[in-house]
């Protein structure tokens, strides 16, 4: 593993059908470059034999950009579009836990999953927009399931098997 990811915390724990990936940020209420593009590194050294399933850490799945304008929100958003490219690209099942709020980036991180899983939260896509809970994220379509913050990575593990068995069963 390539030592930034510790560094830059991201938690990585191998499950029989995925990898799970734990967003930490060191402030709860802003992404960094590091952290995105740690998140990127993280993609890659998973490689393509492996789901994923991303989720966060204490309430939060993931946090926005520095609202703050400066050189390292300029950074970071330089950063996000690699992250959600290597998302996106990644052949097999990508699976978003949100355990807590996805605003903004995080919210681009999570609509970049194959499949979005809630159980708590608010779901904001950018600035401006009003948030949605998860009831209403649910009904709006941002969200596809909603369970218990219990049932969470089961359900998305689950989620993984089942669209892993579509996937291989189309080739």
């Amino acid at each position: 593993m390539p030592r930034s990811l510790e560094a830059l915390m991201l938690d990585l724990e191998h499950r029989d059908v995925a990898v799970l990936v734990r967003i930490r940020p060191a402030d709860r209420r802003v992404l960094t470059a590091e952290l995105l593009d740690s998140l990127t590194e993280a993609l890659a050294y998973i490689g393509p034999d492996r789901a994923v399933v991303l989720t966060g850490a204490r309430g939060v799945f993931a946090p926005d950009l520095d609202p703050v304008e400066g050189p390292s929100r300029d950074a970071a958003r330089l950063a996000l579009p690699a992250a959600l490219s290597a998302l996106r690209a990644h052949p097999l099942p990508v699976v978003a836990a949100l355990n807590g709020d996805a605003v903004g980036a995080g919210y681009a991180l999570a609509a970049a999953a194959d499949v979005r899983i809630m159980s708590t939260g608010t779901v904001q896509p950018a600035s401006g927009f009003g948030p949605h809970r998860t009831p209403e994220s649910f009904a709006l379509g941002s969200v596809d399931f909603r369970c218990t913050a219990a049932e969470l990575i089961s359900l998305a593990l689950h989620q993984v098997r089942a669209l892993s068995r579509r996937e291989f069963a189309r080739r």
